[in-house]
């Protein structure tokens, strides 16, 4: 079963808005859900649920990059130090890396 823990977050100091995404399916490992996070296929379904939780243009915003998704895969304590995996990004960033 897949679960979603999906929260929006706004930092008064900063001024940062972004979207955490835990993400948990116990018939899939941890390597296939790194591919599901590479390939897009997460990303895809975080956008569906965040629509139906938060609207269309709050999705929209995170589709476009304006505000950052970000899953913790499965470590929470990423949460107070501004860490995670950033999904809505994860083509350039691949680009990058092979370079």
């Amino acid at each position: 079963m897949r679960k979603f823990i999906i929260d929006f977050e706004f930092n008064e100091v900063t001024g940062a808005t972004r979207i955490l995404v835990d993400f948990n399916d116990d018939s899939m490992s941890s390597v296939e859900i790194n591919d599901a996070i590479r390939s897009g296929e997460l990303l895809e379904e975080v956008l569906k649920q965040t629509a139906g939780v938060f609207g269309n243009t709050i999705a929209e915003q995170v589709r476009s990059g304006k505000i950052a998704a970000v899953c913790l895969d499965h470590h929470p304590e990423l949460r107070s130090n501004e860490s995670g995996i950033l999904i809505n990004a994860q083509t350039q960033q691949k680009r990058e890396l092979k370079q």
